[in-house]
C-alpha cells in the first residue's frame, strides 16, 4: 500500500527519491549489510512512474511506496517528482568588483532596478583568475538554487554554481501572464529594462542555442538540453501566448524551431528584432520603444509551416546539386532498399498474427537508437511494459532475456540494457491509466517529445483504439490519420501504426500477402498513410521473413517491392540475409 514518504525506511527513500521514471534493480540498503553470500545480487525492485514510487525486496521482504503529491490530479504519464536542491548562500565581495560588474551592465543598457532585482554583482574565478563578474541567480520558491556567472571584463567567459536547469526567471512567473522566452540572461534583462507589460513574464533559456536543427545523427545530450521546457510545462500550460525571441542567427533560428516542436504551437508567437542580433543590441541601438514595438508586432508561428520561398534557398540549391536523398536508414539494408525513415510521416504496418510486424518495428527503433541516438515512445496495447523491455533488450544485447537452452544475458548485460532503454524509450502504460483514444495518445506523445526529444511514435495496434460509436469506421480512420499526420509534421516525428488485417485472400490454396486493402477501412489507410508495409512470414519456418512495401508516397524515400530479411530466433534480431546488422559504439554509446 502506498503511504507517506515519512513512513518509509529512510535509507530506501534516500535511494529512490532521485530516480527518474523507470524500473530499477538496486542493492537493498535494509539488508545488504546482513548478507554473507551472493552480495552481488540486487534484490530491491524499484518502480518510478507518474503516480509515485513502489519498491520491494525479494530478500528481506521490505516493501512500500509513496504517491506524488499531485497523483490525484490529471498528470502526464511522464511526469517525475522534482529534485530537491539546497539553496546557495550568497557571499559578500569587495566593492571594486561589484562596481565593475555594474558598469558592465550599464554598458549593455540594463536599468538599475533590474540589476538590483535579478543579478548578483561581484567576482568569480575563471581558469584560476579572479575577475569582476555578473551572476544571474536561478531561483526556486524564492531560494537561489544556482547561479550562472558571466565575466564583466569583455572576454565573455561563463561558469555555473550548481547546474542551471530551469528557465532563468521562471520563479517570477505570475499566473495568467504571457511568457517571453529569449536566448540569454542579458537579453532577458534588456527586455525588462525596456519595460515589458505587466502581463508578460520574461525568461531566458539556461544553456544557449543549438548550432542547428538536428537532422542527422542526434546526440542524446542535444535533446537533454531542452529539458527545461519540460520542467516549465505547468507554467507554459497556464500561458495564453508564448513569445519566442531568439538571436537573429543560425543557432537562434534553430532554437526557435526546436522550441516550436516541443511547445503547443498554437500558443507560439515569433518576435523579430530586424537586423539586430539580440535584445541587448537592439536596446543599445534603438532604445526601449523599438523593443516594445517589436513585441507588439509579434506574429503567430504558422500552424501549417507557412514560409517565404527565401527560407528554403539552401535546400533548393542542395536538391539541384545533389538530387533528392533517402531518409534515415532502418539499420537493415534490405529494408532500406524499399523504405527509409523520415520524420513527419506515417507508416502503417500490417501482417497476420505471428508474422513479426511488432518485432520488426522494435528492431528498427533499436537500430535508430543505436545508430542515430533517436528516442521512441510506445503506445502498445498488447504488451506489458516490462515484457516489452525484455524483448527490446534482447535486440539490443543480442542474448536471450529468459532462461533457456542458450545462455541468457548476464545481470551486467541486463543492467546495461536497462540503463540504455531508460535513455531511449518511453511507454504509455495502460495498466496505470495510459490513454486509449487518439487525442490522449497524441497528448502523451507530445509530452514525450517535450520531455525526452522523442522522434518516433509507435501505436500498436490500431484495433485497440477507442472508436466513437456514432461515427462510421472509415470516417473515424480518415479523421484519425489526419490528426496523426498533422501531429507528426508539427513535432517532426515518424509514426508507426500497426493495424491487423481484417480479411485474408487465398492464392493457390494458401494465404496471400495482406496489404492496406485488407485492413478494416483499407482504402483510407491506403490513401492517407505515407508508407504501407507488410511483414510476411511462412509460419512453418521454412522461408525467411519478407518485407513487402505496398504504398510509397514519396519516391525518393522508398519504392514498391519486397525483400527477404534474416531472423535469429536466439537473439530475436532481424538483420540482412548475410547476418549483418547496424553497428553500435560499445565503448562510448550514444
Amino acid at each position: 500500500m502506498m503511504g507517506l514518504v515519512s513512513e518509509q525506511p529512510t535509507a530506501v527513500v534516500s535511494l529512490a527519491r532521485h530516480l527518474r521514471p523507470g524500473q530499477y534493480k538496486k542493492e537493498c540498503p535494509q539488508c545488504q549489510h546482513t548478507r554473507s553470500s551472493n552480495r552481488s545480487d540486487k534484490p530491491l525492485s524499484v518502480m518510478v512512474d507518474s503516480t509515485g514510487v513502489k519498491y520491494s525486496c525479494h530478500h528481506c521482504a521490505v516493501e512500500g511506496g509513496w504517491l506524488h503529491q499531485h497523483a490525484a490530479a490529471h498528470i502526464s504519464p511522464f511526469e517525475a517528482a522534482p529534485l530537491k536542491v539546497e539553496p546557495i548562500t550568497l557571499a559578500s565581495c569587495p566593492d571594486k568588483y561589484g562596481t565593475q560588474a555594474t558598469d558592465y551592465l550599464h554598458s549593455r543598457g540594463i536599468a538599475d532596478s533590474v540589476i538590483e532585482a535579478h543579478t548578483v554583482k561581484g567576482s568569480y574565478q575563471f581558469n584560476g583568475k579572479k575577475v569582476a563578474a555578473v551572476g544571474f541567480p536561478y531561483r526556486k520558491d524564492g531560494d537561489t538554487v544556482a547561479i550562472k556567472w558571466r565575466s564583466a571584463d569583455g572576454d565573455k567567459k561563463f561558469s555555473q554554481q550548481n547546474k542551471c536547469e530551469d528557465l532563468f526567471l521562471l520563479d517570477s512567473y505570475k499566473k495568467g501572464n504571457d511568457i517571453l522566452i529569449c536566448e540569454g540572461e542579458i537579453d532577458a534583462l534588456a527586455w525588462l529594462s525596456a519595460g515589458v507589460p505587466d502581463n508578460v513574464t520574461v525568461m531566458s533559456i539556461p544553456n544557449g542555442a543549438p548550432a542547428r536543427v538536428k537532422d542527422g545523427k542526434v546526440d542524446p545530450k542535444d535533446d537533454s538540453k531542452f529539458s527545461y521546457l519540460w520542467r516549465a510545462k505547468e507554467v507554459m500550460d497556464l500561458a495564453s501566448r508564448i513569445y519566442v525571441n531568439a538571436d537573429n542567427d543560425g543557432p537562434g533560428r534553430a532554437l526557435a524551431e526546436e522550441i516550436s516542436r516541443r511547445v503547443d504551437r498554437k500558443k507560439l508567437w515569433s518576435t523579430s528584432l530586424g537586423d539586430y542580433k539580440d535584445a541587448a543590441e537592439a536596446l543599445a541601438g534603438s532604445g526601449t520603444s523599438f523593443l516594445l514595438t517589436a513585441l507588439e508586432d509579434s506574429i503567430p508561428v504558422p500552424l501549417v509551416g507557412l514560409h517565404s520561398a527565401g527560407d528554403f534557398c539552401d535546400q533548393f540549391q542542395d536538391i539541384y546539386e545533389n538530387g533528392l536523398t533517402k531518409g534515415t536508414s532502418t539499420g537493415i539494408h534490405a529494408i532500406d532498399n524499399l523504405f527509409t525513415v523520415s520524420p513527419g510521416m506515417v507508416t502503417v504496418v500490417t501482417g497476420f498474427p505471428g508474422c513479426g510486424k511488432s518485432d520488426v518495428i522494435d528492431q528498427i527503433c533499436v537500430n535508430l537508437a543505436k545508430d542515430r541516438g533517436w528516442k521512441s515512445v510506445y503506445c502498445s496495447f498488447e504488451k506489458p511494459v516490462e515484457l516489452h523491455m525484455a524483448q527490446l533488450s534482447e535486440k539490443f544485447i543480442g542474448k536471450p532475456f529468459f532462461d533457456g537452452a542458450t545462455p541468457r544475458m548476464t545481470p551486467s548485460d541486463r543492467d546495461f540494457a536497462t540503463d540504455w532503454l531508460s535513455k531511449h524509450f518511453m511507454f504509455m502504460d495502460h495498466r496505470r491509466g495510459g490513454p486509449s483514444d487518439i487525442d490522449g495518445i497524441l497528448e502523451s506523445a507530445s509530452a514525450a517529445v517535450l520531455r525526452m526529444g522523442c522522434r518516433i511514435l509507435v501505436i500498436d495496434p490500431y484495433n485497440y483504439l477507442i472508436v466513437d460509436g456514432d461515427t462510421r469506421e472509415d470516417r473515424f480512420i480518415s479523421d484519425m490519420l489526419t490528426k496523426v499526420r498533422q501531429w507528426a509534421k508539427t513535432h517532426d516525428c515518424h509514426v508507426f501504426f500497426v493495424a491487423h488485417p481484417r480479411t485474408q485472400s487465398q492464392e493457390t490454396g494458401k494465404k496471400s500477402v495482406p496489404t492496406g486493402h485488407h485492413i478494416s477501412g483499407g482504402q483510407t489507410w491506403f490513401a492517407k498513410a505515407d508508407f504501407g508495409m507488410t511483414v510476411w512470414r511462412d509460419l512453418s519456418g521454412q522461408e525467411p521473413p519478407e518485407i513487402h512495401v505496398w504504398k510509397v508516397k514519396w519516391a525518393w524515400l522508398g519504392k514498391l517491392g519486397h525483400e527477404m530479411i534474416h531472423y535469429d530466433p536466439i537473439t530475436t534480431r532481424f538483420s540482412d540475409i548475410d547476418g549483418t546488422d547496424s553497428e553500435y559504439d560499445w565503448d562510448n554509446g550514444w
